[in-house]
């Protein structure tokens, strides 16, 4: 996979967050100073600064700056840095609660700035070069200087009108203003350095984030190999799961840069969603659709069916939750119907000629259960459970049909997923059974 730029080389804007979160307040104030005296455009570096000036309680002029760059990145239609700001604010001692009013009246459900248009970033940062004098200049004269630079750009005008169209942004988009203002609420910033870990593959979530600044990798790990998925950037939303089920993560997810990221838990979720239900209602909505997404990419299964009648067909099924431990198929029953593994694990558990139970397969994302009982038109020949709480769509039997009369390929791919299931199946019990004469010959 080809790496945007950004993740090969670094700007000066990422070389001052690097510094601020090595310790080095000193050399970052001076590169972000430096970037925006040099372009008062900058407003990653405006953002920086305040930071700064917040930590060292200069909270005056740092609580002005925070005011205008949440206005400046919600005309840049940038939900994530105008959040960030407004915590900035907060802690330069503004209330936040108005900001994130203003947040969501702006992009929020029914705002007449919503338009199906892009954002507008502020425009990259040349690679200026710290000058001679201010790299001399530290401690309280380096604040002093920092500051002047935030008042001339406080200053200026922004480019961009204050009506300016703004997108439709998934999930924050779908809720009105007043949940929505209670959503942002709930999301705390967090600083990561460059190969950081954010998430690991395997453990439990209870967290979801929102990328507001830099680039993160996200690698599924198989022994000592690791793929790469996916780069995520600024306003992508990763770890949703975690808030509606108890899956472990399907992936790791590390910054390839320093990154900031808007995150929640769990329990602020469960907080937010009981004095306003629609918050969880819309979080589970976009959580099946972001399933869904990804089995119609990755699915082998629904890859049998013309791209354009695979939504379609995915419609159909019904997302159901499962419990460790709970069964999705018994061993010798009639199979009731299909399974789409959309998070989670399950095993394929078998028996021996003793009665022992064999792990034939271990099954996740993306893969099919309850093929053999329903194509072949025989009882289950294994059991299939969940692992850990797994979700997964459900394609009834009845509905089943239906698909494969309008769609007949589904069935030739589906019956060769069930011979080669059913096969795997006898070979582990057969190898078993060798393998316990091997033991016991005498």
């Amino acid at each position: 996979m080809a790496l945007p730029p950004t993740l090969t080389s670094t700007s000066p804007l990422d070389r001052a967050h690097a510094a601020r979160l090595n310790g080095d307040l000193d050399g970052a104030l001076r590169l972000a100073t430096a970037l925006l005296e040099h372009d008062t455009a900058q407003l990653g570096a405006a953002a920086l600064i305040t930071t700064t000036l917040v930590a060292e309680d200069r909270g005056l002029i740092a609580g002005e700056a925070a005011l205008r760059l949440v206005d400046a990145f919600i005309r840049r239609g940038d939900l994530p840095q105008a959040l960030v700001a407004a915590r900035t604010a907060a802690r330069a001692g503004d209330d936040a609660e108005p900001l994130f009013a203003t947040i969501a009246a702006a992009f929020g459900k029914g705002s007449k700035r919503l338009a199906d248009v892009s954002a507008s970033p502020p425009p990259l940062p040349d690679d200026v070069e710290v000058p001679k004098a201010l790299a001399a200049v530290k401690g309280e004269a380096l604040l002093a200087r920092a500051e002047a630079a935030i008042e001339k750009w406080l200053a200026t005008d922004d480019p961009l009108a204050s009506d300016t169209s703004l997108p439709r942004l998934p999930l924050f988009g779908d809720l009105e203003p007043k949940p929505l203002a209670s959503l942002l609420a709930a999301f705390e910033v967090r600083d990561v350095p460059a190969d950081r870990e954010v998430v690991a593959q395997g453990e439990e979530g209870t967290e979801a984030f929102v990328v507001a600044r830099g680039m993160l990798r996200v690698v599924r790990r198989d022994g000592d190999e690791g793929l790469t998925l996916a780069i995520l950037g600024p306003g992508a939303i990763f770890g949703e799961m975690a808030l509606v089920s108890e899956a472990p993560r399907a992936a790791a997810v590390t910054a390839a840069e320093p990154a900031t990221l808007l995150v929640i838990a769990r329990e602020a979720l469960e907080k937010v969603a009981s004095k306003a239900p629609v918050v969880g209602q819309m979080l589970s909505q976009f959580c099946r659709q972001r399933m869904v997404s990804n089995l119609l990419r990755h699915s082998a299964i629904l890859r049998a069916v013309d791209v354009e009648h695979r939504e379609a067909i995915i419609g159909r099924f019904e997302t159901k939750h499962f419990e460790a431990g709970s069964a999705l198929v018994e061993e010798g029953a009639e199979g009731l119907g299909l399974y789409l593994i959309a998070s989670g694990t399950v095993e394929v558990v078998g028996k021996d000629a003793d009665g022992d139970e064999l792990r034939i397969a271990e099954l996740g994302p993306g893969d099919v259960v309850g093929e053999i009982s329903l194509v072949l038109r025989r009882p289950a020949n294994a059991t299939v459970r969940a692992l850990h709480p797994t979700v997964a769509l459900e394609l009834t039997r009845e509905e089943l049909h239906k698909v494969i009369k309008a769609h007949p390929t589904l069935l030739a791919q589906l019956y060769e997923l069930a011979t080669q299931r059913e096969e795997e199946t006898r070979s582990v019990v057969a190898q078993e059974a060798f393998d316990v004469e091997d033991v016991v010959l005498l």
